[in-house]
């Protein structure tokens, strides 16, 4: 329990330090639910000179809808990139830089430790894609018309959100723990994410996969059902197992 609180304090203060919390700001908040609902109002105007009336009116048909899915598509993409890079060297830069020799020396729990990395992350990356998504509905409940979007939905959308976020943040920290270079963690993540997504266009495996939340996030109107059942029970095994794995990975790592 010591270790968890030191290392969860020295997060926090490491977070501010090296400004992951801006980055993840920039990636998760600012990016996503404030520019693309003002681009999405602009570029029609911006571009109707330029583009044809066809694609023009695209654009201006859009609903509250299909904005808010523009949003999930971008958290998707920019969010999970910013995250997996701006997080993927968690613990292999404890080791590759030595760190980790003192709070071991002082008998420091590798659980404590690997727990409070976690956590630490899952709770800000889940604020954070909680206040992008409250913002986002802000500004497209003023700029567009139109579509089923509410509050409900929203926050049904986000939970499936956290959840992904979550657990593809558990994957990052055990590939952390595999590689002496954050990088190899960070690219392996994003090029697991972007692969799986593939098996979305089947029903029969797609269910099983974690990155059938972000199908479902976008599914406005039947977000819950029963085909999530087993997602879910399998995002949260993956979470338990992949943190499992990193405290048994960090109790054989060569600190030295």
């Amino acid at each position: 329990m010591k270790s968890f609180k030191a290392y969860f304090k020295k997060e926090i203060l490491e977070a501010k330090r090296t400004h992951k919390y801006l980055v993840l700001f920039i990636g998760i908040i600012f990016w996503p639910a404030i520019l693309n609902p003002l681009m999405l109002k602009l570029l029609p105007l911006l571009m109707k000179n330029y583009l044809p009336a066809e694609a023009v009116g695209m654009f201006s048909d859009l609903t509250r809808d299909s904005a808010f899915q523009s949003f999930l598509s971008d958290s998707f993409q920019i969010g999970m990139i910013v995250m997996a890079l701006a997080l993927m060297g968690l613990v292999a830069n404890e080791v590759r830089l030595k760190r980790l020799v003192f709070p071991y020396s002082r008998g420091a729990n590798p659980a404590g430790i690997v727990l409070a990395k976690y956590i630490h992350y899952a709770i800000t990356i889940s604020l954070f894609m909680l206040i992008a998504s409250l913002i986002n509905y802000f500004y497209i409940d003023r700029l567009f018309t139109g579509g089923m979007l509410s509050v409900i939905i929203v926050l049904e959308s986000t939970l499936l959100y956290m959840l992904y976020y979550c657990t593809l943040l558990s994957v990052l920290l055990y590939l952390s723990s595999l590689f002496r270079r954050g990088l190899a963690a960070g690219f392996t993540v994003l090029v697991l994410a972007f692969s799986l997504s593939i098996f979305n266009q089947f029903k029969i495996i797609r269910i099983y996969l974690p990155n059938y939340l972000i199908f479902k996030a976008a599914d406005i109107g039947y977000i819950f059902d029963n085909s999530l059942i087993p997602t879910v029970t399998v995002s949260f095994c993956l979470i338990i197992l992949f943190v499992f794995l990193s405290i048994l990975r960090m109790k054989k790592i060569d600190i030295a």
